[in-house]
């Protein structure tokens, strides 16, 4: 599986998505980086999936790190 490199906040080249991660700290700006309008459209899907819907919260975050660890993620 390939890995990409996490970019920094100054290695980031798209204002938003680089005050997002001075924002927050999280790491996974770092990642999207690479392919900000990407991450651009998929915040529109993923924002619904995470905090809308039927299924609890704390469930889909569970569900998520058990995919995660499936996967091998190492970070």
């Amino acid at each position: 599986m390939a890995r990409l490199e996490v970019l920094t906040t100054d290695q980031i080249r798209d204002p938003e998505l680089r005050a997002m991660m001075e924002a927050s700290g999280d790491e996974m700006y770092g990642v999207y980086g690479h392919c900000p309008d990407l991450f651009k459209a998929f915040l529109h899907f993923y924002r619904p999936a995470k905090y809308g819907g039927q299924l609890p919260f704390a469930l889909k975050e569970l569900v998520r790190l058990r995919v995660a660890a499936l996967n091998e993620c190492q970070r």
